[in-house]
């Protein structure tokens, strides 16, 4: 049990929850379009003291709201725990703005064609690096003191009108500078949260292997229940989703599945492997195996909130169940999700003590203990799972009907195998 518990714990140590690799990739894709809006606003702002119909009091007031709208979203990105892709994003935009501005407090441009320079740099940035961006730094700034000594063109047009004057020059070519350094940092930061968010993703995976292997383990002492907790865990993560559970709940919800047995680790293999009815110091032992499991998980990092679905997995809603004796609203939502799930998945599986019941007999037993051992919640929204969504459903057998057939004689019929 000792070597369980390690083993969990040393894994969690270099694991993230699997919905939390799914929580970055949306922010990632909301804040990437958040980005590119704040582009186009970059280079449409980077002109409105030159267009018609505007005068800088109404330029300072737009700049001044996107400026606010800028860094709230970046101090929301730096409270986040693993910023991840969306941090370098919006860093991205907020440079960019930032270069606006400042083109902006130092005389603008006429042109949109010129705000163009700074996104190369910036692309430099991100796709080469530090040297690459201060090497396109170098060519921007030759080709614009090029372009203004060789081709000076009229304001009004789509291509950038270049001063001569010695103030003006030094202003853009130090602003080229500067959004290389940004940009050369910022590059940096892309490719660190870039390879943290896939090791992340590689450590998630290998924590949900390490959860199955461990709970595999559990099943490998009796071949009736293999396979059991990956369909438990399909199951009511699918009825967890249906009842419009949170990412993370739902998450919880497929691990205390998947979990929810292994405190039978402590538990004798000749009780486990009882084909008989189980003597009253058996069930007693039986009824020990959530306890067992939560004080195994619950010590494990970033598994706590996991731990009291399992202990409370066998409890009814009548308050009939053990080990703690809740009813109704006591009892854990998620608990009370996997209790029908696993209750439903025993009864269409074989086991060493009696057949499969058959999928219409399993609903019949669903619909006969809601409201007393079951969440009437849970167990309407589970049928409803079941109505629409068969086919996907991990079934480990197929539709065999009606079949009257006995339970487990130390159970009542519509409850799971202890």
């Amino acid at each position: 049990m000792a070597a369980a518990r390690n083993a969990l714990r040393n894994a969690r140590r270099r694991t993230q929850d699997p919905a939390e690799s799914l929580i970055n990739l949306g922010n990632e894709r909301l804040t990437g379009l958040f980005r590119w809006t704040l582009l186009i606003f970059a280079v449409i702002l980077n002109n409105l003291n030159a267009a018609p119909g505007y005068d800088q009091g109404q330029v300072n007031a737009i700049l001044a709201a996107w400026g606010v709208v800028c860094l709230s979203t970046l101090l929301l990105l730096f409270l986040h725990r693993t910023p991840g892709r969306a941090f370098s994003y919006t860093t991205t935009g907020v440079d960019m703005l930032v270069a606006t501005m400042i083109t902006y407090a130092s005389g603008g441009y006429t042109s949109p064609l010129a705000s163009l320079f700074f996104l190369v740099i910036t692309v430099s940035a991100l796709r080469f690096g530090a040297a690459g961006s201060i090497l396109t730094a170098a060519i921007v700034a030759i080709l614009y003191l090029t372009a203004g000594a060789v081709a000076p063109l009229q304001a009004g047009t789509y291509i950038a009108t270049f001063g001569l004057d010695r103030v003006t020059i030094l202003q853009r070519l130090f602003l080229f500078v500067v959004v290389a350094v940004l940009g050369s940092v910022m590059a940096k930061a892309v490719s660190a949260h870039q390879e943290l968010i896939t090791r992340r993703d590689l450590e998630a995976k290998l924590m949900t292997e390490v959860n199955m292997a461990l709970a595999n383990a559990i099943e490998a002492k009796d071949s009736y229940t293999r396979g059991h907790s990956e369909r438990l865990a399909k199951l009511a993560g699918a009825c967890a989703e249906r009842m419009g559970l949170s990412r993370d709940e739902v998450s919880a919800v497929r691990l205390g599945a998947i979990l929810h047995d292994v405190g039978k680790i402590g538990i004798p293999d000749r009780i486990l492997r009882q084909s008989m009815a189980l003597t009253e110091d058996e069930m007693a032992w039986m009824r020990r195996h959530p306890q067992i499991g939560a004080d195994i998980i619950g010590p494990v990092e970033g598994l706590h909130h996991v731990a009291p679905l399992i202990r409370h997995h066998h409890e009814k809603w009548d308050g009939t169940g053990y080990p703690s004796g809740l009813k109704s609203e006591e009892i854990p939502l998620g608990s009370r999700i996997i209790s029908v799930a696993d209750a439903f998945e025993a009864m269409v599986a074989d086991r060493i003590y009696r057949p499969s019941l058959g999928l219409n007999k399993a609903l019949d037993e669903l619909r006969t203990g809601r409201g007393s051992h079951f969440d009437p919640k849970v167990v309407d929204a589970f049928l409803d799972l079941i109505a629409t969504d068969t086919v996907h459903l991990p079934l480990p057998t197929k539709e065999q009907g009606q079949r009257p057939l006995p339970a487990r004689p130390d159970e009542a019929p519509a409850q799971t195998a202890a």
